[in-house]
């Protein structure tokens, strides 16, 4: 096994998930949100949560297969349910169990639930994200397997402007390195002073400018990013908005370069400056 779950003594005991995941294998795994969707792009179980939330799950095993790992490969689930209260969790717990029946899993790896305003589409309810570590396949050739490397020391950068503001200000770094993989903090469509375009197009724009800023910073560009998160407070309520997904759609096609990392977009309340309508991070390997 390659993936590792406890509960340490001074943390609380969950049913559904552990509190730790300690990970010894080589390849990483990024799936994209998944919605409740079946293979030909339909929603299923409209309206109803535990429906929607075994379907999402399932949708991530089927992911996870494709890539060469399972369930228990997993070290981290996000799970993104719209307007949260907690008289929804019965249905979360039901639709969970009934997703591990339909995959014969018995995994509980850490995980996160978020409330959010909206997902993509007025219908989805729920949008399920995951992380897997695996070994190399017994049979890959001994050159395609990674040597392996001794721990790296995490290198964290400032973007020259804004970001050497926000290490003095605020005390945290716009990206670290480690190895091979970067990640960066959330990155909104401000200028080096803070202010916003009145556009939410131009916004849009400006924060990708800002995550290619970023990323540069640690030795990256969009070309090695391979998993993006975006936050967008909703044009209307209950769905993000035509132009939201218009331009991000754009951006990522003219940015990455045909390459389509996995993407998870959520609505939000509210982000982290007035009138601040979008945010994104991402993860890359160079």
């Amino acid at each position: 096994m390659t993936v590792t779950l406890s509960n340490p003594q001074d943390l609380p005991r969950v049913d559904v998930y552990h509190q730790v995941a300690v990970a010894t294998g080589t390849r990483q795994v990024f799936v994209a949100g998944q919605v409740s969707w079946d293979a030909d792009g339909t929603t299923v179980g409209v309206g109803d949560l535990a429906a929607q939330v075994e379907q999402s799950y399932a949708n991530v095993a089927t992911a996870l297969r494709h890539a060469g790992a399972s369930t228990d490969d997993v070290v981290r689930l996000t799970v993104y349910a719209v307007d949260w209260t907690p008289d929804k969790m019965p249905a979360l717990l039901d639709g969970l169990a009934r997703a591990a029946r339909r995959t014969g899993s018995t995994a509980t790896p850490p995980a996160t639930l978020i409330g959010v305003a909206a997902l993509d589409v007025p219908e989805h309810l729920v949008e399920i994200e995951a992380t897997a570590v695996v070994g190399e396949p017994a049979s890959a050739p001994a050159a395609a397997r990674p040597e392996t490397c001794p721990e790296s020391r995490p290198e964290f950068f400032a973007t020259p402007g804004y970001g050497d503001r926000q290490l003095e200000r605020m005390g945290y770094s716009q990206a670290v390195r480690i190895g091979d993989r970067v990640e960066i903090s959330g990155q909104g469509g401000w200028d080096d002073d803070f202010v916003f375009p009145a556009s939410l197009e131009d916004e849009i724009v400006r924060a990708f400018d800002n995550v290619e800023r970023t990323l540069a910073t640690a030795g990256a560009t969009w070309a090695d990013v391979v998993h993006v998160n975006s936050y967008h407070v909703p044009e209307t309520p209950g769905f993000i908005g035509e132009t939201h997904n218009r331009v991000m759609v754009e951006q990522m096609r003219a940015r990455t370069g045909g390459r389509a990392p996995v993407w998870t977009e959520t609505g939000v309340p509210a982000l982290g400056a007035p009138g601040m309508r979008v945010e994104i991070r991402v993860t890359a390997i160079v």
